[in-house]
């Protein structure tokens, strides 16, 4: 499922470059950044898990496991505090919103990494939504839509550390909402 993530995160990324360069709007290429970082991040993930299942979950190479797992952590946190960054800079309070960065290695799934990465598409959705209700176009309901599922994903994947269960689940929303983001860019590349 990390791989198909990837796969669906590098089309976004791919999209999106490809609208900023038909409107030159700035946002399209903060989310083009952000979903080539997302994508490099799960490919390492998945690289990661992948050598440990070959190697039959051998005690040497399970700590690339959690290696895969701290770099995906700091792509996708570093990539959505790019989108919030976009859209504090898009509304014009970037300067008093901006917070301090907390620098802690996270080196496999745990409640606090995921926590951080709930509020901070939490943050963008909400911004998304707000964006809905202003503008109203299928667009920006996607996009919504998208982060929303982002955002339920990271949730899913917190209840992960509680429950197994939660973590195929968690990769559904992930796709889901990556999907959403293509369908949305792909509307947008064949309008122009």
């Amino acid at each position: 499922m990390e791989f198909i993530a990837f796969v669906i995160a590098m089309a976004v990324g791919f999209q999106a470059r490809k609208s900023y360069t038909l409107i030159r709007e700035r946002t399209l290429l903060y989310l083009s950044t952000c979903f080539i970082l997302i994508g490099a991040g799960l490919l390492v993930e998945s690289l990661a898990d992948l050598t440990v299942l070959l190697n039959r979950f051998h005690r040497g190479f399970l700590f690339l496991s959690g290696v895969g797992y701290t770099i995906d952590f700091f792509a996708q946190a570093l990539a959505y505090c790019i989108l919030i960054f976009a859209y504090l800079k898009q509304t014009r309070a970037w300067s008093s919103q901006l917070t301090a960065a907390i620098p802690i290695l996270f080196f496999e799934h745990n409640a606090f990494s995921e926590l951080i990465l709930v509020f901070l598409l939490a943050y963008i959705a909400a911004q998304t939504a707000i964006n809905y209700s202003v503008s109203k176009t299928t667009n920006s309901l996607l996009v919504f839509g998208a982060f929303a599922s982002l955002a339920i994903a990271h949730v899913l994947f917190l209840f992960f550390t509680i429950e197994p269960i939660f973590f195929p689940l968690a990769h559904i929303a992930q796709l889901f909402g990556f999907l959403l983001l293509l369908q949305m860019l792909l509307r947008v590349n064949k309008a122009q």
